[in-house]
């Protein structure tokens, strides 16, 4: 009994340590540093809440977060509703399906730099095929991240984050779909259901699990924004202004570039109390309209 309790012990230790190593040490470290100054080459130094006060008084901090804030409110419906109705279209009897899914789920596994480059020359103003389609409706051209209006400019980011990311919602949902029983559609039809009160009233209820998952992922997606930003803005250093910045840019700018360990922490750690903050909101309203049954 003894010697199987070891084997137990041995087949786990990867994962503790895995556990140790790159989720307990970088919490506890970071939040340690988030207190004093270090530059990664010479010894951190304790200064206490220092770190905190300037981030919460930079004015660029707060930039940060209401564009992210701005990012979530227009990201996560867009991306929650779209990926809903993809995924109940795909689960009709279809010719192709597999070739629709396909289509959808590519943007996923398509690495940022590739992506961003065709949505900054789509978003170019002068010869995008975005405007170029405007234009031959009779429509003036539109600065879509080169825009002095940071709504406009977070705005655009967030169509090309629904662009990844919708795909991999809309296997999830479609996922919750198949599960629905053939005999509750059929009972529904013979009720007098129409399609869309099948949509609404049958498929939709239950599932919102699987819906509600989304939409809190969707959440910490948008509120860890950076890939996005970056590959549609190129370079952090020459490409992004004050008033298109968001958090992570902040602590990757911060931390790798500037070598302020301390304040790149403090604002993690805000950020990361931001987004529960936000989980936990939505937590709130879960039962609400979240069926489990």
């Amino acid at each position: 009994m003894q010697k199987q309790g070891y084997w137990g012990y041995i087949f786990t230790l990867p994962f503790v340590i895995n556990v140790v190593v790159f989720l307990l040490f970088p919490i506890v470290f970071s939040t340690y540093i988030s207190f004093t100054e270090w530059d990664l080459f010479n010894a951190p130094r304790w200064i206490g809440l220092d770190n905190w006060v300037r981030v919460l008084n930079k004015h660029e901090f707060w930039v940060s977060i209401r564009n992210v804030f701005m990012f979530a409110l227009i990201f996560v419906p867009i991306q929650t509703i779209m990926a809903f109705v993809i995924a109940f279209m795909l689960n009709q009897a279809i010719r192709a399906k597999g070739l629709f899914r396909l289509f959808y789920f590519l943007p996923v596994v398509t690495p940022w730099i590739a992506g961003g480059v065709v949505w900054v020359w789509m978003f170019n103003y002068q010869y995008g095929v975005i405007n170029w389609v405007l234009e031959s409706i009779g429509l003036d051209p539109v600065k879509w991240i080169d825009s002095s209006n940071w709504l406009m400019v977070v705005s655009s980011i967030a169509i090309v984050q629904v662009w990844k990311g919708v795909g991999q919602s809309m296997i999830m949902i479609l996922a919750g779909m198949q599960n629905v029983p053939k005999e509750v559609l059929e009972a529904s039809q013979i009720d007098g259901a129409n399609g869309w009160k099948q949509l609404t009233k049958v498929v939709f209820p239950m599932v919102t699990p699987m819906v509600y998952l989304v939409m809190i992922l969707s959440t910490i997606s948008a509120f860890q924004a950076f890939d996005v930003f970056l590959g549609l803005f190129g370079s952090i250093t020459t490409g992004i202004p004050e008033r298109n910045m968001v958090p992570n840019l902040l602590v990757y700018r911060d931390a790798f570039l500037l070598f302020k360990m301390g304040p790149a922490s403090a604002t993690a750690w805000l950020l990361f109390v931001i987004i529960l903050g936000f989980t936990l909101f939505q937590k709130y309203f879960e039962k609400k309209w979240v069926h489990y049954d």
